[in-house]
């Protein structure tokens, strides 16, 4: 008896598990953060020690409406800031919109799950000008805009179901093209990777509101 009752049982989880999935709600909010320093030290041409600083702000806000059980479309903007406490300090600020597709895979009954984002996004940004304490040198303000395709995997932890935690290092592959203007002078460059965004300085963590 006890050999028939057990795989009863662990198949009723299991179903049970899917169901749960299944019957999870329609729509969703995600917001989520990062912020990362960065210290680098150089040596210069007179061999003096020299060190770069960097700070880096990621915010994101997206919507997304589950059509199937593991697919979800909806529409991302994301905001994001470096500044530098260099010699020539400077600050890059920027943001994006557009729409992305998610497919999302439970891996631990119905709590953890894996999810991939397509997305395809529209960029503008903007490098303040700056001069150079030491020589005067000045450096006009740039700004930027383009377009470029992406590939993030995260993880999902279901907390209710009602509330998720979201976590991802930034995008496994990404490429775009992107248009630089500085004062009437413009120039346009693309490029093409995988795992040049992946690191530690994209953690972003969040959380999905579902409804």
């Amino acid at each position: 008896m006890k050999k028939i009752v057990i795989p009863v049982l662990a198949a009723a989880a299991f179903l049970g598990s899917g169901q749960l999935f299944a019957q999870q709600k329609k729509n969703f909010i995600s917001v989520g953060a990062g912020y990362a320093d960065r210290n680098d030290i150089y040596e210069t041409g007179t061999g003096a020690i020299g060190k770069n600083s960097s700070h880096y702000v990621n915010i994101s806000l997206a919507y997304g409406y589950y059509f199937k059980e593991r697919w979800a479309i909806g529409i991302l903007g994301g905001y994001s800031s470096n500044t530098s406490d260099n010699t020539i300090p400077s600050k890059n600020s920027g943001w994006n919109v557009g729409p992305f597709v998610r497919y999302e895979q439970p891996i631990w009954n119905s709590r953890l799950s894996v999810y991939a984002d397509g997305a395809a996004l529209a960029n503008f940004g903007r490098v303040d000008a700056d001069t150079e304490p030491v020589t005067g040198l000045h450096y006009r303000e740039q700004k930027t805009s383009g377009y470029n395709l992406s590939i993030t995997p995260g993880l999902l932890f279901h907390l209710t179901p009602s509330f998720s935690l979201t976590a991802n290092m930034g995008s496994v592959f990404a490429a775009g093209v992107r248009t630089t203007k500085v004062g009437s002078t413009k120039s346009t460059s693309s490029e093409a990777g995988l795992f040049k965004d992946f690191r530690l300085n994209n953690v972003m963590l969040g959380i999905n509101f579902h409804f």
